[in-house]
This record gives C-alpha cells, structure tokens and sequence, in this order.
C-alpha cells in the first residue's frame, strides 16, 4: 500500500525534517532564541492549517468518488443479470445474444480490473461492439406475442443504460485528483517539517515524533492517490458483483 507517491511524499517530508535538524547548527545563535522560534511556529501554524485543510478534502473528495464507482458497479451487474433475465424468456432466439451477452461481461472484468492505457481504449470500444450486436439481434427478433414484445422492449431499455455505465467506468478509469494540489500539499508538510525541526531539540523522541508524522500524513497521501485509481490500485472497487453476475448467466 505504501508505494508511490507515499513513498515521495515520505522521503520529502522526513528528509526535510532532518534538513531542518542539520540547518540548525548552521545558523546563528540570535536566530535560534526561544522568540525566534515561537514566532516561526505561529507563522508554521498557518501553513499547518492549510495543509490539513487540503489534505483533509483529498480524502473526502476521492472517498466520495470510490463509493460512487463502487456504487456504479453494483449497478452495472445488476443491469447485466437484469438483461439476462430478459434474454432467457426468448428460448432459443435468446441463446446467441446470452453468449454475447456473457462475452461481454468478462471482457469488461478483464478491461476494468486489467486493463492499461490504450489496451483499455481499444478494449472498451470492442466490447460496446458486443452490445450493439445484441441491441441489433433484438431489432431484428419478431415478437410473437405481447410478453416477448415487452421483453424486447425492456431489454432495449436495459442496454441502453449498459452503454452510458461502461463509457462512464471506462472513462473513471483516470485519475481526477489534481497533481498541483498532492505537490502543492508535500511541499507544504516539507517547509512545516523543516522549519519544526530547526527549533527542536535533537534527541531520539523528536526524531521518532517526526518519524511517525511524517509517516502518517505520507499514508494519507497515499490512500488519497490509491482510491484515485479505484479498479487498479491497492484499494479497488470490488470486482465480486461482475463476477456474480457472470456465474449467474450461465445456460
């Protein structure tokens, strides 16, 4: 879990820490009295604000899009086996478009949960493919009576909303948090640190303080750009309603 931009974030933040520790016998001794350094922690102080501030709507704004993907995957799986269903009452006319059907399901498990840049592009674009075959094979199939011509229509219905979710899944694929605001954020933490670590003592408690901190706010920068990546990072979407829907398609 802790890759990445966490391990950055870390390096930077606790290396600015001990910058800090190793500056502090450079400078003066009138820069390093106790006014000095209560007036850099109340100037700290702001840059500690806003760094929280930031980080704290990261979080929230990328947990709120992972629930919303996750959300729309259930949904998705609900709509294929809906589909399914819908397919099973046409017999034997249904049983090309259920195989199409279920082709479709796995390669959109394998594309979402597998997939890579432009594979995933190419990827996405052929399994629409496979529901414009199976909304053109229902075009084409002449109901017979009432029940099979609601079915076709509800079937239709149902495609029509497979194809918005998978463009919307493949596009959310990319990352939607902003880089400046992560590299904006570590470079504040890095100042904050460093400025901290001037005026500390130089013991192994405050060196093992600085540790965890800059520990701890380099995981949530890393949970950040994890659920920013919900279908192939650390912590993904869960792929288990995809799969239950594809084991329930089966003839």
């Amino acid at each position: 879990m802790f890759t990445g931009i966490g391990l950055i974030a870390f390096v930077c933040i606790f290396g600015a820490g001990l910058l800090g520790f190793a500056v502090r016998g450079f400078l003066p001794e009138h820069h390093r009295t106790d006014e000095t350094g209560k007036s850099v922690h109340n100037v700290m102080g702001v840059v500690a604000l806003l760094s929280a501030l930031v980080l704290g709507l990261l979080v929230a704004n990328t947990k709120s899009s992972f629930d919303l993907r996750s959300q729309e995957v259930q949904q998705f799986s609900a709509n294929l086996t809906l589909l399914d269903r819908e397919l099973a009452h046409f017999g034997q006319d249904g049983a090309k478009m259920r195989e199409t059907l279920r082709t479709f399901t796995a390669r959109k498990i394998a594309q979402l949960w597998t997939g890579r840049g432009a594979e995933t592009a190419k990827a996405a674009a052929e399994s629409v493919l496979l529901l414009d075959q199976i909304e053109g094979d229902l075009r084409l199939f002449a109901a017979g009576n009432q029940v099979h011509a609601e079915g076709r229509k509800n079937a239709l219905d149902i495609i029509r909303e497979l194809k918005r979710t998978s463009r919307l899944l493949s596009v959310q694929q990319i990352n939607t948090t902003p880089r400046p605001f992560l590299i904006v954020g570590i470079f504040w933490l890095s100042v904050l640190f460093l400025c901290r670590a001037i005026f500390a003592p130089f013991n192994g408690t405050v060196i093992a303080a600085f540790f965890l901190a800059a520990l701890s706010v380099s995981v949530a920068i890393n949970l950040i750009f994890d659920m920013d990546r919900p279908f192939t990072g650390f912590i993904e979407v869960s792929r288990v309603p995809m799969q239950q829907a594809l084991d329930w398609m089966k003839p």
